[in-house]
């Protein structure tokens, strides 16, 4: 059954996101036990900013709260519909995923903009396919 094996994809995902949390949370305990975070930009997002390996986290993290969100709903429209759940699918699931594992690595790590944009616009080609083909599936089973 492909069920199992397609919310395995969001979990994996999830706990990406939830990494990204982890990190930024340690780093910025670190950069304000430093002085490196300034209390105006902690409250309001003036003065100083922050250092660029936590801004990136920052970023990285904001990126992961925008296309993911139609992933997981679509995961979840699939879960709901079974019928609609191919090898295809699962595959270009977890395709997605790992093109945002790169497009976070490459963005806390060395932040090539070329390369964290072909990251990233690998995984909105491919959610646009499981999009697509999710609602193909929904009018043939009709």
């Amino acid at each position: 059954m492909m069920i199992p094996t397609m919310m395995l994809s969001a979990v994996a995902l999830a706990l990406l996101t939830l990494f990204v949390y982890l990190m930024l949370t340690i780093l910025g305990v670190g950069a304000k036990a430093s002085g490196k975070l300034s209390d105006d930009y902690s409250k309001n997002k003036s003065g100083t900013p922050p250092p660029d390996g936590l801004a990136n986290w920052g970023r990285n993290l904001t990126n992961l709260m925008e296309l993911p969100v139609l992933f997981y709903v679509l995961v979840a429209f699939q879960a709901i519909n079974p019928e609609t759940i191919t090898e295809l699918q699962t595959m270009l699931a977890f395709a997605f995923v790992v093109s945002r594992y790169l497009h976070t690595l490459i963005h806390v790590t060395i932040n090539n903009v070329p390369l964290r944009f072909l990251a990233h616009r690998a995984g909105f080609v491919i959610l646009a396919i499981m999009w697509v083909h999710f609602g193909m599936a929904l009018m043939a089973a009709g």
